[in-house]
């Protein structure tokens, strides 16, 4: 009997359907072979993606050692993951894998929010219309309580938590997305959750959480207080004033290596009271402190003259305008300093903010004055021999009138950023003193490049 077209179609279909399940088969049978050891290794170096950046910015930030960048969602970033199969499931639910991979929680609310808007199946394989985005999002709600839940499983292995983004989230077209009425986390839930972890964890982040904050009274200062082995605390992107009785009671934390209270970059610096008016005399006791960011304080009127007793290595008061830093000149302790957008003006000066000396911090090895109001390099820059970052970008009434020798001659400097001091908003063009300006930075550059190959120059002339 002849084989009619459709039927030997049909037995060609079938072998191949037969084979590719024999290649399916075998590539399973290889991943199943596959120790947990190289897939915690991958799953360990999937929670370290960080966002991408690109262009000239990538270089920047990658060398200047003031660059902060937003922490990563971290495995949370993948939450089908352990949904793939069976066996990924088990080693990510595997109480003795914890220590190697939950060291580090992190809780973005606007991603939680995102990846559960997307949660339904018939949307694996196809991308939303935006009428059932809206409505899935509309519908969509976070639950307090499966946070808790989540951290409680984890809450031996827990080093470092991190909160993100509980009042909203700027999305990629520069709108802001309000979340308050998106989940129902509260000041109760925020203490609980730091009680379930209090006895191991050391780094604290909680970044454009003000709803936190400001409907308590602020009274999660206290609640973080009562974790006492924390070493690093981080409180980001506030756009509300922080009382000072709030803030005393962070004194209690004496094992703090690293404390960062900023305001948020998105707020003008000139619309509210946002930060501290004073830094409280309990932090006195903060002994181990290294590092301190306090940024974007448009209140802050002085910085305590106790600070100089500390061995404080990294200090960072940039956007506090109008703030007194005279005790900047004797913190000889220090290796990075940052006074961005103070705006600080030449020591000769005798109006605004003046630039405190800066002699003595021979140890000093970056230093940010960018979108200041410097009319020359300051001379005494010449004594920081240790000096390898410096920034003086934005400083648009910046002239330089002779060769920058007070530059040249740093022997461990690798990186100069001068973007931005080429403008001159009034004039359609450069005036002789600017032109002298780019000419003098240009030999500074050439100069410098030719003394140590990798030394970065950073010019805009656009």
């Amino acid at each position: 009997m002849p084989v009619t077209r459709s039927q030997a179609a049909a037995a060609e279909q079938c072998k191949l359907e037969k084979k590719e399940g024999q290649e399916s088969t075998g590539a399973d049978n290889a991943f199943e072979k596959l120790p947990d050891e190289l897939l915690l290794k991958i799953f360990s170096e999937l929670a370290k993606i960080g966002p991408v950046i690109e262009g000239d910015a990538e270089e920047v930030s990658s060398r200047s050692p003031w660059f902060n960048t937003e922490p990563h969602p971290g495995l949370r970033a993948y939450p089908f993951l352990s949904q793939v199969c069976k066996r990924w499931q088990g080693i990510l639910k595997n109480p003795g894998h914890g220590s190697e991979l939950w060291r580090e929680v992190i809780i973005d609310f606007g991603h939680e929010l995102i990846t559960a808007v997307h949660t339904p199946i018939a949307w694996s394989d196809r991308r939303p219309s935006d009428e059932e985005f809206r409505q899935s999002f509309a519908q969509t709600r976070l639950s307090a309580t499966r946070m808790l839940h989540f951290v409680e499983e984890r809450q031996q292995c827990v080093r470092r938590l991190v909160l993100m983004n509980s009042e909203g989230y700027w999305s990629d077209e520069g709108d802001f997305v309000n979340l308050q009425s998106k989940h129902n986390f509260t000041m109760a839930h925020f203490g609980l959750l730091l009680g379930v972890v209090k006895n191991n964890l050391q780094e604290l982040q909680i970044q454009h959480c003000n709803d936190i904050f400001c409907r308590t009274h602020q009274g999660a200062m206290g609640a973080i207080a009562y974790v006492r082995g924390l070493r690093v605390l981080r409180i980001e992107d506030l756009h509300c004033r922080l009382e000072h009785e709030a803030v005393t009671d962070l004194g209690q934390l004496t094992q703090l290596e690293e404390l960062a209270i900023t305001g948020e970059e998105h707020v003008h610096p000139n619309s509210w009271a946002i930060g501290l008016s004073s830094v409280p005399d309990s932090w006195r006791s903060m002994k181990r402190l290294k590092r301190l960011q306090l940024q974007g304080h448009t209140i802050l009127e002085a910085l305590p003259d106790w600070l100089a007793e500390l061995q404080i290595t990294n200090l960072d008061v940039s956007f506090c305008k109008g703030c007194n830093i005279s005790v900047v000149s004797s913190m000889t302790s220090l290796q990075v300093l940052s006074l961005q957008g103070m705006p600080l003006t030449d020591p000769a000066r005798a109006q605004g903010v003046q630039l405190p000396a800066l002699d003595r911090l021979t140890g000093l090895t970056a230093l940010n004055l960018s979108e200041n109001t410097l009319e020359e390099v300051p001379p005494c820059l010449s004594k920081l021999t240790a000096l390898r970052f410096l920034d003086l970008s934005l400083n648009h009434m910046l002239r330089v009138k002779q060769p920058l020798n007070v530059l040249s001659g740093l022997p461990e400097l690798c990186m100069v950023d001068f973007r931005g001091i080429h403008d001159e908003p009034s004039m359609g063009y450069w005036s002789e003193a600017k032109c002298a300006t780019m000419r003098h930075v240009s030999a500074l550059a050439k100069a410098l490049r030719r003394r140590r190959h990798g030394t970065k120059v950073h010019v805009d002339v656009s």
